[in-house]
């Protein structure tokens, strides 16, 4: 790994449950002496990207929150999904979240809210599990069978308990019935006593989504609603996103 990339990997070592890392525990992260992590550590607080406290220990930076507002400026996916989430929410009194997969990890990117009651564990930023939930399971129905492969290969386990499949053959044959369907519903997956229902967002005509738009709804509350259409709603509004993306990246 080089300096460069040994340097940035120190973002990524804070997490919830981490807030906060010495340069003896970078070090020890990184395999490099403490020299060394102060040398990457006295980098990053320069650039505003980490803090140091008293007490010798360092945390992420403002620099972090300005590139964050930067991302949500930019980011064609969420110019081309705000507008219509905000108008699908409202029509249907529910959160309407958009989640994001990159390389081996989900974020919610967005989340519009018609009255903000829901007391969501996840937001934007938080990392969400791999396999539970609509988000990722309509995310993954689209993805190749090569990268099923990788995916299964790394987290049986975990797509065993998501109840997606004990083996690659019925892991793919679970998959390749969502993405028939266009969507998926969970009911208490992620959260207990809240069922979402989601659809693929995509950028360009590969065909392998990025993101997902669901609806989140309470369990209690569905029952009264035409489930039917609060899924043409949602694949609908899934599909204007994409459409206005491609326009915007190829504008």
């Amino acid at each position: 790994m080089s300096s460069i990339a040994k340097l940035l990997s120190i973002l990524e070592l804070f997490s919830e449950a981490r807030p906060f890392l010495s340069a003896e525990q970078v070090a020890a992260e990184l395999q490099c002496s403490v020299p060394t992590a102060y040398r990457y550590l006295r980098e990053l607080v320069d650039t505003g990207m980490l803090l140091r406290f008293v007490g010798g220990e360092y945390g992420l930076g403002p620099r972090i929150i300005t590139l964050d507002y930067h991302l949500r400026i930019s980011d064609p996916l969420l110019k081309a999904g705000q507008p219509v989430m905000r108008e699908l929410a409202e029509q249907s009194g529910f959160d309407a979240v958009m989640s994001r997969w990159y390389g081996n990890e989900l974020v919610d990117t967005h989340r519009e809210s018609h009255d903000a009651v829901f007391d969501l564990r996840y937001g934007r930023g938080r990392p969400r599990p791999l396999f539970l939930g609509a988000a990722p399971k309509a995310i993954l129905s689209t993805f190749p069978k090569a990268k099923l492969a990788a995916l299964f290969e790394q987290y049986p386990e975990d797509i065993a308990a998501s109840g997606l499949g004990a083996s690659l053959e019925e892991f793919r044959a679970s998959l390749l019935k969502i993405r028939r369907a266009g969507f998926y519903l969970s009911k208490g997956e992620l959260e207990a006593g809240m069922s979402a229902v989601a659809s693929p967002l995509f950028t360009d005509a590969s065909g392998e989504a990025v993101a997902s738009l669901a609806l989140v709804v309470p369990e209690q509350r569905l029952a009264f609603f035409n489930l039917e259409r609060v899924v043409e709603a949602v694949k609908e509004a899934a599909a204007r996103i994409s459409t206005r993306v491609r326009a915007l990246i190829e504008s």
